[in-house]
């Protein structure tokens, strides 16, 4: 993946998942600033684990094997706030949002994220 100049050549597999949804995250907040024209109220309406966790069930039944997987992954993550069930799907999309732009899936990534938003 080749992004403004900088290049993702790694295995993705040895990417941390904590790695993988802090990208899908950054990704996911420029995508909600850009598509409501940086309305921050609109934004943060979407950018939050709640909204995230809805955003995950929609897309869930679409995933990919590989994209299960990272799924999987990010939902089984141990952090402060994995107790919470819907922080965990969120970080569960965050991974798959991650996992997508860290390996060049734009069009995967694109509809996915339209599905997000039905």
């Amino acid at each position: 993946m080749n992004f403004l100049g900088a290049e993702f050549k790694d295995d993705i597999r040895e990417v941390p998942t904590k790695a993988l949804a802090y990208v899908g995250d950054a990704v996911f907040e420029l995508f909600c600033r850009t598509r409501f024209s940086f309305n921050n109220s609109k934004v943060r309406e979407h950018v939050n684990a709640e909204a995230q966790a809805k955003s995950f069930d929609k897309i869930e039944i679409l995933l990919s094997e590989d994209e299960k997987a990272i799924a999987m992954r990010g939902r089984n993550l141990k952090t402060y706030r994995s107790k919470e069930p819907f922080y965990r799907k969120a970080t569960a999309f965050e991974s798959v949002v991650g996992y997508l732009f860290l390996t060049g899936k734009e069009k995967r990534l694109r509809m996915l994220l339209a599905k997000s938003f039905e």
